[in-house]
């Protein structure tokens, strides 16, 4: 019976489209496929303009940067309030070392002008690291490098405050009726009258820095580095630790109502100091007299080194009592990790604390271990400093682009939320999209970049209506890879969760290849392997569709109409397909993998690949022995087999474990082929029965018994 007849084989065959109809369906079949923003992480990672991304997971209407503009420095890194003027602030700026004035009442108009800072006093050094006021109104601002305190007057004069013997300077705090000043690189904290003179060292800690200084009643605790150390400094006490956290730096302290709230940083780099971080932020090497190795990004807290960051809080109870700072726990409120934080502001109310990160400038409010919020995002990297004005007010000031924000509750038209740009993977239709919440307008537009340009579309309103307990409505965008959603909140509105449909232009899957393996054995064994063969492929699906397969075999040179299914109508997933031998006629075969996205796709739209093997022979025949002589004991002969190469010859004595023969030309490479054998020694004398076994490259196995006499 020839294979073309045989009619087993000839009833599997079945068209590719019903082996597929049966395929499991999977999540975005018909092509389509979802983003979908609902939590914290997911709205963090767009823009917020006027509008607090909440840490419940939606977005609300919430603070709005008012810009002022600073020129002739690269960034703004201190802030202090001018106590003459509710309004107004000044602005200890870096790479060009001065101060600046600005006042910013209200967030300007759209296409307004922006309020420009106005340059108050040059100063020598590479930056102001620290600023506050005297009760007469004068500015002090310390300058790094150098221990250096400058006074400045209301017209902009400068006078030398005071000169400590020290290479940072890096708080300038008012109390008690004096002046405190936390140094470094020897963790020194100076006291200094209000007129610069009288300079005591009131802690001389074992830390480098001292970052951070806040009064509490008549105490003061400080904020370390590198220890990361809360030390606490009183009449009745000298450095007490109050808390040691598991990072690199306290950078700041806050008071909030009920508790304490640090904000501390922890570098990979467990030698980065204080300074090296600040030269990095600015990107200035004038602050250590080497080469910087990288500047504050998104991935870089402290300058080039990988870093998390924490706001933790403790409870000190209704009077402040420092005492449980040590006793009790330190809570994490929040954790960011590639982050790095700057600054705290104690809140309007409460126990709210306001936070300066790193990371795209964002400025978050924290009440809470589960209440937090971004509560602006600033158009630059860094937001280095927060103040509070004299009329309550907040003032943000940034690096790597210097600027200053007044964040004010934003009005209705101007709270804004933009979603990060998405990405389809490869040019796309998009569809419907569904936003829950209430009080939002929506605008779309798409694009081939992952950075919008000139080749974007322009912004286009989407018309939103009620559908169930979402707003639904349909972009309609040109076909382009990448999209963007913007959502304007009316006064009271909040956002809770997005969704957008798209479905991307389908690629076909990829078979790189076809393999068939013959059935595997070992020399060791003694049996014929189990009648299957292997066909294995390697595929792909360029665009994460899921795949199904249909294998198909034919003779080797016959026909399209030839090829007969062995899947049938079962779905393969696997990139295997193992074949049943048992009723398969000799001869040469070929085998065809057709690849199909269908279970993404559809019927109508699934793409398929398709490869042939190279030809392989299906031989069920045995081998033969022939020729034997036996000398003795030496025995030799020949196998041949018809439809393949000899594998190997082995032979047993009076029934013993088979032990292998030799190629008489040294290898066995063809489908006939002498072999020789001597019986092992030590044999009994008499006759004994020796059994020949030859066993083609299929595993077919064909034997012949001779005696041997000794």
């Amino acid at each position: 019976m020839s294979f073309r007849t045989y009619s087993p084989f000839a009833a599997m065959l079945a068209p590719l489209a019903a082996l597929l109809a049966l395929a499991p369906a999977s999540a975005g079949a018909g092509g389509t496929r979802s983003f979908h923003l609902g939590d914290f992480d997911d709205f963090d990672a767009g823009e917020a303009e006027g509008a607090a991304i909440e840490g419940s997971g939606k977005v609300t209407v919430g603070l709005v940067p008012a810009r002022g503009e600073v020129k002739g420095a690269a960034s703004v890194f201190s802030c202090v309030a001018d106590p003459k003027d509710k309004g107004a602030v000044y602005l200890g700026t870096a790479d060009a070392s001065g101060v600046q004035r600005i006042k910013l009442a209200t967030p300007s108009k759209a296409g307004a002008a922006e309020p420009a800072a106005s340059k108050l006093a040059e100063l020598p050094g590479a930056v102001v690291s620290a600023m506050t006021t005297l009760p007469g109104g004068d500015l002090l601002a310390a300058t790094l490098p150098g221990g250096t305190i400058h006074r400045i007057d209301g017209k902009g004069k400068v006078s030398e405050f005071a000169k400590l013997q020290v290479e940072q300077i890096w708080a300038l705090v008012p109390h008690e009726g004096r002046l405190l000043v936390g140094t470094g690189p020897k963790g020194e904290l100076f006291s200094l009258d209000l007129n610069g003179k009288d300079p005591k060292v009131v802690l001389d800690s074992d830390e480098k820095d001292i970052l951070a200084v806040l009064p509490v009643g008549k105490d003061v605790v400080v904020g370390t580095s590198p220890g990361a150390k809360v030390l606490q400094v009183g009449p009745a006490s000298d450095g007490v630790l109050v808390h040691d956290f598991a990072g690199d730096e306290v950078r700041a302290l806050a008071l909030v109502d009920g508790g304490l709230v640090a904000a501390v940083n922890d570098f990979t780099d467990r030698g980065l100091s204080s300074v090296q971080a600040l030269t990095k932020n600015l990107n200035r090497t004038s602050l250590v007299g080497q080469p910087a190795e990288g500047t504050l990004d998104a991935t870089s807290g402290g300058g080039g080194a990988q870093s998390s960051a924490d706001v933790f809080f403790v409870a000190l109870g209704p009077k402040r009592d420092l005492a449980r700072a040590s006793e009790a726990t330190w809570e994490s409120w929040l954790h960011k990790d590639k982050q790095y934080f700057t600054s705290l502001l104690a809140g309007a109310k409460g126990s709210e604390v306001l936070v300066a990160a790193s990371q795209q400038g964002k400025v978050y409010r924290v009440r809470g271990r589960r209440d937090v919020a971004t509560v602006a995002d600033l158009d630059e990297r860094q937001a280095t400093a927060l103040c509070r004005l004299g009329d309550g007010a907040v003032l943000a000031t940034t690096g790597d682009g210097a600027g200053a924000y007044r964040l004010a509750v934003a009005p209705a038209q101007k709270a804004r939320y933009r979603t990060k740009v998405l990405d389809a993977k490869q040019p796309s239709t998009f569809g419907a999209v569904y936003l829950r919440g209430k009080g939002l307008t929506l605008r779309a537009r798409s694009g081939p970049s992952e950075e919008p340009d000139k080749r974007w579309s322009e912004w286009k309103p989407v018309t939103l209506k009620k559908e169930g307990d979402a707003l639904a409505g349909g972009l309609s965008l040109p076909t382009r890879r990448f999209v963007e959603l913007e959502v304007t909140l009316a006064e009271g509105g909040e956002l809770r969760d997005v969704q957008l449909f798209y479905a991307p232009e389908n690629l076909a899957p990829l078979v790189a290849g076809v393999d068939v393996a013959h059935p595997e054995f070992e020399l060791t064994d003694d049996d014929e392997p189990e009648g299957k063969l292997t066909i294995k492929w390697k595929a792909e699906a360029r665009d994460d569709d899921d795949l199904v397969y249909e294998v198909r075999v034919r003779p080797e040179g016959t026909g399209e109409k030839e090829w007969i299914s062995l899947s049938g109508t079962e779905p393969v997933t696997k990139k295997e397909y193992k074949w049943d031998l048992g009723s398969v006629p000799d001869g040469v075969y070929e085998a065809q993998v057709i690849a199909s996205d269908e279970p993404s796709n559809g019927v109508s739209r699934a793409a398929r690949d398709e490869v042939v093997s190279a030809p392989f022979v299906i031989d069920h025949k045995r081998p033969a022995i022939d020729g034997v002589k036996v000398s003795g004991l030496s025995i030799t002969g020949t196998a041949s087999d018809e439809g393949g190469q000899i594998h190997d010859v082995a032979f047993s004595v009076d029934g013993g474990p088979f032990r292998a023969a030799s190629p008489s030309d040294g290898l066995f490479d063809t489908g006939r082929e002498g072999f020789q054998l001597t019986l092992p020694e030590p044999l009994a004398p008499g006759r004994h029965r020796v059994v020949l076994r030859a066993r083609d490259s299929f595993g077919n196995i064909g034997s012949h018994a001779v005696i041997a006499e000794k």
